[in-house]
């Protein structure tokens, strides 16, 4: 089961393209969004079973006892601190099948960070894989793996060039500039197909952002059998015209400013999340997960 969740995350985060690599500055990145000229957003947040496949590669790596395997588990606790009918997530929102697909949450900035790192080596990886550019190693060790540097140092095995392409991908986590950017083309698309919406509830989802999900009487959710955020790709946004899901609400996003998130969550009222973006977080907790944006950088070392 583990090595099946390992490879469906590979399987989604690998270019679905082949493009030569002389302008790789032209492939769209998994799950991106293109909101400007080399710079994309994530379509979703980051969910459960991208986070247990990150696991699962690290586990592989470097072993389950290990200080860099462990330093992936989110904090599931988070949980407890809420209110006793949320205690079952506790046990349930991470490891369940269930929520496979729901924003993964109970997880620190720095460990978003690192998540960020690991998913452009791994991106990157498989490219070069795909371009004949190097060799597939599913043997790889914690000796031996590929990394962003040590393709560039020449230290694989597995390299089927001596030639190097210039630019590799870089995801990491926005900043509070870059998330106002994100905000304004997700609104202008919004606004745009505002105007050629006819049904009800396309006006109801699209109109002054009536249905974010924000202000959740958490034990009312689960006394339903339901977590207070819900799957990344549901909410308002499933609605045709919208490329980005849930930028405000559900689970507020952490951005590259230390303790600063973004979008406001599931617990947040809406009047502050539509007057505020910015939020300020002090310890990891049940509202707060992530989304990466992506570009294309050239390597200069």
């Amino acid at each position: 089961m583990l090595k099946n969740i390992y490879f469906i995350t590979v399987a989604i985060l690998i270019f679905t393209s082949c493009r030569p690599p002389i302008r790789p500055a032209t492939v769209i990145p998994p799950n991106g969004v293109r909101i400007t000229d080399n710079f994309y957003c994530d379509q979703t947040e980051v969910s459960n079973i991208n986070w247990r496949g990150y696991m699962v590669w690290m586990q592989k790596i470097y072993g389950i006892d290990s200080e860099q395997y462990v330093s992936t588990i989110p904090d599931t606790a988070v949980w407890h601190n809420l209110d006793t009918c949320s205690i079952p997530f506790a046990t349930d929102y991470f490891k369940s099948h269930i929520y496979y697909d729901y924003p993964v949450t109970g997880v620190t900035q720095k460990q978003a960070m690192d998540y960020s790192k690991w998913r452009s080596d791994r991106v990157f990886e498989m490219y070069l894989v795909n371009q004949k550019l190097i060799k597939h190693d599913p043997e790889q060790t914690k000796e031996t793996f590929f990394s962003i540097e040590r393709y560039y140092a020449g230290n694989l095995t597995t390299l089927l060039t001596k030639e190097k392409i210039k630019y590799y991908p870089l995801f990491r986590l926005p900043t509070p500039g870059e998330r106002k950017i994100i905000l304004d083309y997700s609104d202008a698309v919004d606004l745009k197909y505002l105007k050629r919406c006819w049904s009800k509830n396309c006006k109801e989802c699209l109109e002054n952002f009536p249905k974010i999900v924000s202000d959740i009487v958490l034990c009312n959710s689960a006394t339903n059998g339901k977590p207070p955020v819900v799957k990344v790709t549901e909410g308002c946004y499933t609605e045709k015209g919208h490329p980005i899901y849930n930028l405000r609400g559900n689970a507020g996003e952490w951005t590259s400013e230390k303790n600063i998130s973004s979008g406001g969550s599931w617990a947040d009222k809406k009047q502050v999340i539509m007057l505020t973006d910015t939020f300020r977080i002090e310890m990891v907790n049940a509202g707060t997960g992530f989304r990466n944006v992506f570009e294309w950088k050239e390597w200069k070392n």
